[in-house]
């Protein structure tokens, strides 16, 4: 028995139970290509719940029998410790209730941005002789649409289970799926055969209709965006300043009764800040385009490189609040001797530090970055170039093999190297499927490598017909005018978060001068740890608010690290202006 004959077996009760009041929840797990009945699902989240209740109880007699000290650590005395004890696995089943409506969304949302390259395929399929029905079944083979395979293999499923046609599986398939391009696909393809349309011509025109929806779509993200970034910005700017004010005049003035506590403004600066930009980030995520494929090489880089901007703060940082954390003094003498040239103020050594730290962190994965993400970028535009002189090349009646041979030698910039390769290997006459894995191998961008999969595929089926390349060629020059129109629409959203890091370094330091400066009304604040509990977060929030830039304008939080480090250097830059305002240091 496996353990999901196991949780049906003890909690199929509870499973039939909850799945005759929650109707919809089938509609969901089929829309989410989750293969389970209800039934079952929700016995393994009664599963589930049982044993988050088992471990609370063995935990609660352990913390009572003083065995671990389980009160001690939490915030609540052993009384209130029973509904917490009944709230976690209710909400282990209410996540379990959630979990299959929002992995249709995302799979309804991934779904959605691949169906116009789909019908492309179809389209340029057809075009090289294919009949549509079994260019579709070919994407069941293209795992760069890995949500169209899903729905080939249901269609398929649907004909081999219930004996019906192919072109009434189709009509049942788009009932499942509530997408309003999905539908018109399949069910225009279908009523098209049955009333002895033109197939070919009506794959075109919704082709063409998807990819306009789809432009319209990016200039709603851009707007979109737009609002995100604001909101960002009000939040990360204004908040913070207002915070920080709150902070400065409880210190400044605590008879008042006002202010905010040191924890509580390290819980704000160091937790719920990072914390919000993550939100923001995933706010991002979900309200762009994203492709089935991504580059990780980026993060793998950046990751490797970590710990050693964890060693560079652990001696930038920490003893510039404590010396017993310094172990390399190599740090702190240079560090002492950036503040001594920069002219800054005493106190301003743990802000620097972090600065430093944060750039560490940074310029690795901004290197990996340029190279990776710019070198494919690179790439597309050549395999742009190619289609469009591929296509001409074949009018002169050259087959395509002889064709790719011809234009090896021309330049198409970084995809010329990968030419080379592709020719060479066609002279040798390996097959092109291994071919296009072989270039798989050194590419992530996907849409250079859905155009170079579309020409082999196109190769091998028809021949290669002039029509097919043609469609082809003009598809790729669609989606790569796209991607410049999104670029140029995102574009000009770079410049706020600059003003934002020079508005939020700026006005923090000036009324730090106006606060220090009160000793003549009375008021006292020790200037030097005010000035290193209230700098040094201004490194942090503006490094954060890079990556938030990054993946708001490009798409990637790895372009967000170009960001981070100029606006990290301009938080610093703002400290030293400030700091020297009329020839003289703080303080």
């Amino acid at each position: 028995m496996n353990l999901r004959d196991i949780c049906f077996a003890y909690f199929g009760w509870f499973g039939e139970k909850l799945s005759s009041i929650l109707k919809g929840t089938e509609h969901d797990l089929d829309a989410a290509y989750m293969k389970v009945h209800p039934d079952v699902y929700f016995s393994f989240v009664g599963f589930a719940a049982f044993l988050t209740a088992g471990a609370l109880v063995i935990l609660s007699i352990m913390g009572f029998m003083g065995i671990i000290p389980l009160f001690d650590l939490l915030p609540v005395s052993g009384v209130m410790y029973i509904p917490i004890m009944v709230l976690i696995p209710v909400m282990v089943i209410v996540i379990g209730v959630f979990i299959p409506k929002t992995a249709a969304s995302n799979r309804m949302a991934g779904l959605k941005i691949e169906i116009p390259y789909a019908s492309m395929y179809i389209s340029t399929m057809t075009s090289g002789g294919l009949s549509p029905y079994e260019s579709f079944l070919r994407l069941g083979n293209m795992d760069l649409l890995p949500n169209m395979q899903n729905e080939v293999s249901r269609i398929e499923t649907i004909v081999m289970s219930q004996g019906v046609d192919p072109v009434s599986a189709m009509e049942q398939a788009a009932k499942v799926v509530d997408i309003q391009e999905y539908k018109e696909l399949l069910l225009g393809y279908a009523s098209t055969v049955r009333t002895g349309g033109d197939t070919l011509h009506y794959l075109f025109n919704q082709t063409e209709s998807m990819f306009r929806s789809l432009s319209i779509r990016i200039k709603g993200m851009g707007e979109n965006m737009g609002m995100l970034m604001e909101a960002y910005t009000i939040i990360g700017i204004l908040g913070v300043l207002g915070i920080f004010l709150i902070y400065v005049v409880g210190l400044a003035m605590p008879s008042a009764g006002a202010g905010i506590s040191s924890d509580q403004f390290f819980l704000f600066s160091f937790v719920l800040m990072p914390m919000l930009s993550g939100i923001f980030i995933y706010f991002a995520d979900a309200a762009q385009i994203s492709y089935p494929v991504s580059n990780w090489n980026v993060y793998k880089v950046f990751a490797a490189f970590l710990p050693v901007g964890l060693i560079a703060g652990s001696q930038l940082v920490l003893p510039a609040f404590d010396d017993k954390f310094l172990v390399l003094p190599i740090f702190s003498d240079l560090l002492h001797a950036l503040v001594n040239w920069l002219n800054l103020a005493e106190g301003t050594e743990a802000a620097l530090g972090l600065a430093i730290t944060l750039i560490i962190v940074a310029l690795p994965g901004l290197i990996a970055d340029n190279y990776f993400i710019g070198r494919e970028g690179k790439t597309l535009v050549g395999i742009n170039h190619f289609l469009r002189d591929l296509v001409e090349t074949r009018k002169s009646g050259l087959s395509p093999e002889r064709c790719i041979h011809a234009l090896s030698g021309r330049d198409y910039g970084q995809f010329s190297k990968h030419l080379k390769k592709i020719s060479m290997k066609l002279n040798w006459g390996i097959p092109l499927r291994k071919i296009y894995e072989d270039f798989r191998e050194d590419m992530r961008n996907w849409l250079a490598l859905i155009n170079i999969y579309l020409l082999i595929d196109t190769i091998e089926v028809g021949g290669g017909s002039e029509e097919s390349l043609e469609t082809l060629a003009s598809f790729a020059e669609s989606m790569k005018s796209m991607e410049d129109e999104k670029s140029a629409i995102l574009m000009p959203l770079t410049i706020v978060p600059f003003i934002g890091a020079a508005l939020l370094t700026g006005t923090t330091v000036m009324f730090l001068q106006f606060f220090t400066g009160m000793g003549g009304l009375g008021v006292s604040i020790a200037s030097v740890s005010l000035y290193k509990v209230l700098l040094t977060p201004l490194a942090l929030h503006s490094w954060t608010l890079g990556l938030v830039t990054g993946k708001i304008t490009s798409g990637r939080v790895s372009a967000g690290f170009k960001f981070a480090i100029l606006l990290t250097l301009i938080s610093i830059l703002g400290v030293w202006g400030v700091s020297n305002m009329g020839g003289s240091m703080i303080g």
